[in-house]
């Protein structure tokens, strides 16, 4: 593979993650119910069951009892307060 073919790929792979992290942060806040702590624009937090939730919702990642995960997190909230 020539280097200009990969610097095409890297090129292309980094609009790509940008765009995603536009739209996963924009999904966010229109989704935002109103209940999370908000430490900077790219940290959220709020306590579920009495445990800290972080959430960085630019990635849709989270972290809850040391284990960092990524996807919806109002399904894995609705999922852990059922239980």
């Amino acid at each position: 593979m020539a280097k200009e073919e990969w610097s095409d790929i890297k090129a292309a792979y980094k609009e790509k993650f940008q765009e995603d992290k536009a739209r996963f942060h924009a999904d966010a806040k229109r989704a935002d119910d109103g209940n999370w702590v908000k430490h900077t624009e790219w940290h959220w937090s709020r306590n579920v069951n009495g445990e800290r939730l972080d959430y960085w919702p630019s990635r849709k990642k989270f972290q809850f009892r040391n284990k960092t995960r990524r996807g919806d997190i109002y399904a894995f909230i609705k999922a852990f307060k059922e239980v």
